[in-house]
């Protein structure tokens, strides 16, 4: 089954976060008003709605209906890291079985000085990802910006709606060998970002030049590996310093950089506010 809908505008993320279901747990039975999207890191989930029974798997996603009663029809036979996402559709969907042969068959009309192109999505109910390096780190990026801060839900809405774009870029399976190039570094980071490395380690690992792997990321991501490694790192440090007493040089060190003065002055740059000031308006702001 597919989830058809048309943008602009996009479908409205409302909340998301990430969970364990602990080993002979079960997923709750309820009914929503809202799209529920369960994506599982590890173990597996398994839940029925409407009569149909999904085994939720590594690297697996279930979109679950509005209005659709759906429950764990079986224990989890170990522990399941799950990330979930809700959202709404407030300007109509549909369910339809076919789905886009190409991906230019999402363009259903261009946009002229005055009127916006329109896109027409069509994406899968429950799917397997392949490339789950960069739809996992969009995924780490929504649920790593639940704070009170004002801009963040701003930003869960643009990562929400390059979520799914590449929810629907899985769909057609058509990775380009630049995006094969930008999972491996994106890979590397999530694996290596907690010691210190440059370019040139990264290059050596993935065994390409760094000035391919530069530019495979800017036409990806619209930055360099390093101020991807920046923003990864910051991120990182923004959760430590919610939910830890860890001191600003520990969370330096636990980032991969050593040096907690140059740690603050980045911090500053990117956030707006030093680390200590972040943890008291985070805090503040409960």
């Amino acid at each position: 089954m597919i989830v058809e809908f048309r943008v602009p505008p996009f479908p409205t993320f409302i909340k998301g976060g990430e969970g364990t279901f602990k080993t002979g747990s079960k997923h709750f039975r309820r009914i929503f008003n809202v799209f529920d999207f369960i994506y599982v890191k590890k173990g597996g989930l398994y839940i029925t709605e409407n009569g149909v029974n999904y085994e939720i798997r590594p690297f697996q996603y279930l979109i679950l209906f509005p209005g659709f009663e759906h429950y764990g029809y079986k224990e989890c036979e170990e522990d399941t890291d799950v990330i979930w996402i809700h959202f709404s559709i407030d300007h109509g969907y549909e369910l339809v079985k076919e789905k886009h042969r190409r991906f230019g068959d999402i363009l259903v009309k261009d946009g002229d000085f005055e009127e916006p192109s329109e896109f027409l999505f069509r994406i899968p109910k429950y799917h397997h990802i392949q490339q789950a390096g960069r739809f996992e780190t969009i995924l780490n990026h929504l649920v790593e910006l639940n704070s009170r801060i004002v801009e963040f839900p701003l930003r869960q809405q643009m990562f929400f709606e390059e979520l799914l774009l590449q929810l629907q870029k899985e769909a057609l399976n058509i990775p380009t060998a630049t995006e094969k190039v930008v999972d491996e570094i994106l890979e590397y980071i999530a694996k290596n970002y907690e010691k210190p490395f440059t370019m040139e380690d990264m290059a050596r690992d993935l065994h390409f030049h760094p000035d391919y792997l530069t530019r495979c990321m800017q036409k990806t991501h619209g930055m360099t590996p390093r101020q991807y490694v920046n923003l990864y790192r910051m991120n990182k440090a923004k959760r430590l310093l919610s939910v830890t007493d860890d001191t600003i040089s520990s969370i330096a060190k636990e980032i991969g950089i050593q040096d907690p003065t140059y740690f603050s002055k980045l911090f500053k740059k990117m956030e707006g506010f030093t680390p200590a000031e972040y943890r008291k308006l985070v805090r503040r702001n409960g």
